[in-house]
C-alpha cells in the first residue's frame, strides 16, 4: 500500500468537494473488506439546530436507528427521536423464514414533492425520475445496491425551499500490514474543521506489523435564501422572438408573454422546425392547424411551403423547453397568414382544404376511403396496423433536400397508397392471371369499370419503382426501372423538396380521379 493511499488522500479530496460531482451528490456509499471500509450517510438538520450540529463529529443518527419513528417508555410517540435532526434515506434491512433482504429508501416527503417516478429492476437498484413539462424523464435519484446519489440542483430546491440544511456523514478506515514507520508517517490524532466540514483523521498502530488511518466526521450543504421562494412548477419563462423592424432597419424581438397589443402579431420560423415532430409520430401530431402532443399543443399556420407562420402569443402556451426549440428556427418576418388559416381560425369558418401538397393529400386520402366504404361498404386503401400508422402520422414533404428524409417520406407515400389497396375486394370478379398484383391488379380493376388512365398507372409504377431503388444507399442507376423513375420525376441531389411536392400532387390528381369516376356517380344514383 502506497503511503498517500493509507493516509485517505482520495477519501479528503472527496470530502472537499462533499461527494459532489457532475452535478451528482453521492449521499450513500457502503464498502467492507480487509483493507477498505468506508461508509457514507446522511441527514436533515434544521435550521435552529445547525450551529451546535457543526460543532463535533457526531452524526446523531446512523444506519438502520435513524430515529423515525420513536415510542418512549412512558408512551410518548415522536415523530422523530431527535429533536431537528431528519432522516433522508432510510437503511432497510428484514430477515425472515427462508431469507432475508436489504435496500435503502428514500424519504418520502422528497419524493412526493417533486412527484418523482419510480423505475428500476428491483429495490436494490432503481431510478427517481421527474417528469419535466413535455414529458420527458430526468433522473433525480439513483439507487445502487452500495450506493445512492441525488441530482444537486433538486436537492438544492428541496433543502432551500424547507429551509434546512443537508449534512453527508462519513466514516473512512483503511488498513494496512505495513508498520508506520515503513509508511514514513507517525501516530496521529487530529481534527479539522472548515465552514463546509468537521473530521478527525485517527492514525495508529493495531499491533506490530498492522497500522489503521481513521477519519470520521460529516461535511454540509446548506440551503439557498434566494432560493426559498423558487419552484420548480412556478418557474416559467418567456422567450423572445421576432416581430418586425425599427425604423433603422434592425430586426425588432418580443417576448411571447401575453398582452393585449400582441394578438394579432405573427413570427416565422423555418419550416425545418417540424422535423423534430414528424419524426416521432409516436408523440407528437402535426397538422395545418397545430403540432400537439399529450404534454402542450401550439396553433400553427402549417399551409406555407417554406415556413411556418405562429401568432407570437400562442408561443407563451407551451414550455420553455419547446419556445427554446423553436427560438432556433425563427426567420425575419414573411407577408401575413395563409388563406386557409385566416379563413379557419380568424373567420371560424372551416377552409375547403388545406393549403400544401402534403396536408391536402393526407385530407384527401381519408375522405376518399370513408366515401369509398360508405358507397361500397369496402375501403380502397387498407387501414394501417398500428405498427404502420406512423408511417401516415408522419407523412409530409421533406423540409431540406436530405436524402434521407426523401426516401423516408416516399417509402411511406407507398405504403399507405400503393402497398395498402386493397387487392382482395379489387380482384372480384374481375379476370386475373396467376402473379398480377398491386398496381396490375388497380389497372384491371379500372378497365373492367370501363376506364383506362395510363398516365395514373405510370405514375404509380414509377413511383413504385423509385421505392425499390431507395434500398441503396444511392439510388442504382444500373437498375433500368430505377434509372427510367429517375428520369420521369427528374429526379437530381438539389431538387429532392420539389420531386416530393410533385409526387404528393400526382398522388392527389390520382385520389380526384377516383372520386370523380367512381364516387360522384354513385351519389348521383
Amino acid at each position: 500500500m502506497k503511503r498517500d493511499d493509507f493516509l485517505l488522500v482520495d477519501k479528503i479530496s472527496l470530502i472537499e468537494t462533499r461527494f459532489i460531482k457532475n452535478g451528482w451528490v453521492t449521499i450513500y456509499e457502503s464498502e467492507h473488506n480487509d483493507v477498505d471500509q468506508h461508509l457514507i450517510f446522511c441527514c436533515l438538520v434544521n435550521q435552529d439546530r445547525f450551529d451546535s450540529y457543526k460543532l463535533d463529529r457526531d452524526w446523531v443518527i446512523q444506519p438502520t436507528s435513524e430515529g423515525k419513528p420513536a415510542v418512549y417508555g412512558d408512551g410518548r410517540y415522536e415523530t422523530y427521536s431527535d429533536e431537528g435532526i431528519e432522516p433522508f434515506i432510510f437503511s432497510k434491512h428484514f430477515n425472515f423464514n427462508g431469507g432475508h433482504d436489504s435496500y435503502i429508501e428514500i424519504a418520502e416527503e422528497f419524493v412526493l414533492y417533486f412527484k418523482l417516478y419510480e423505475k428500476g429492476e428491483n429495490k436494490k437498484k432503481r431510478s427517481f425520475y421527474f417528469i419535466d413539462e413535455v414529458g420527458d424523464l430526468v433522473e433525480v435519484i439513483k439507487i445502487q445496491p452500495k450506493k445512492v446519489q441525488v441530482r444537486l440542483s433538486y436537492l438544492m430546491e428541496y433543502i432551500s425551499v424547507r429551509k434546512v440544511n443537508f449534512s453527508i456523514c462519513f466514516d473512512f478506515m483503511r488498513l494496512s500490514s505495513k508498520s508506520l514507520s515503513e509508511l514514513e508517517t507517525e501516530p496521529k490524532d487530529q481534527d479539522f474543521k472548515e465552514e463546509k466540514w468537521t473530521y478527525n483523521h485517527f492514525i495508529r498502530h493495531l499491533e506490530p506489523k498492522k497500522t489503521q488511518s481513521w477519519i470520521h466526521g460529516k461535511c454540509f450543504i446548506k440551503y439557498d435564501p434566494s432560493k426559498s421562494n423558487t419552484y420548480h412548477f412556478d418557474n416559467f419563462q418567456y422567450e423572445s422572438f421576432m416581430t418586425g423592424y425599427d425604423d433603422n432597419g434592425n430586426e425588432v424581438y418580443q417576448s411571447c408573454e401575453k398582452e393585449n397589443e400582441k394578438y394579432f402579431v405573427l413570427t416565422y420560423f423555418k419550416k425545418e422546425v417540424l422535423d423534430k415532430y414528424y419524426n416521432d409520430p409516436s408523440r407528437y401530431n402535426v397538422s395545418g392547424w397545430r403540432v400537439s402532443s399529450d404534454f402542450f399543443s401550439l396553433k400553427i399556420d402549417n399551409h406555407h411551403d417554406e415556413y411556418v407562420a405562429v401568432f407570437l402569443v400562442e408561443l407563451r402556451t407551451i414550455p420553455q423547453k419547446e419556445q427554446l426549440h423553436w427560438k432556433q428556427y425563427n426567420i425575419p418576418p414573411r407577408e401575413g397568414m395563409s388563406a386557409a388559416y385566416y379563413k379557419t381560425m380568424i373567420e371560424g369558418s372551416w377552409a375547403e382544404h388545406s393549403g400544401t401538397p402534403d396536408l391536402f393529400f393526407k385530407e384527401k386520402y381519408d375522405s376518399i376511403n370513408k366515401k369509398w366504404a360508405k358507397n361500397f361498404g369496402w375501403s380502397i386503401y387498407k387501414p394501417l396496423s398500428d405498427e404502420d400508422s406512423h408511417n401516415f402520422k408522419s407523412l409530409h414533404i421533406p423540409t431540406t433536400n436530405n436524402i434521407k428524409a426523401f426516401c423516408e417520406q416516399i417509402l411511406a407515400l407507398v405504403k399507405i397508397t400503393i402497398d395498402s389497396l386493397n387487392e382482395k375486394e379489387l380482384g372480384k370478379g374481375i379476370e386475373l392471371e396467376q402473379n398480377d398484383k398491386g398496381i396490375t391488379k388497380f389497372e384491371k380493376f379500372l378497365k373492367s369499370k370501363g376506364h383506362e388512365i395510363p398516365e395514373m398507372i405510370e405514375f404509380l409504377r414509377h413511383l413504385q419503382d423509385l421505392r425499390s431503388g431507395l434500398a441503396a444507399h444511392r439510388f442504382s442507376k444500373k437498375n433500368k426501372n430505377v434509372k427510367r423513375a429517375m428520369e420521369y420525376f427528374n429526379l437530381e441531389d438539389n431538387n429532392l423538396v420539389e420531386v416530393a411536392t410533385d409526387m404528393f400532387i400526382k398522388s392527389i390528381f390520382t385520389l380526384n380521379t377516383l372520386e370523380s369516376l367512381f364516387l360522384k356517380e354513385k351519389n348521383k344514383k
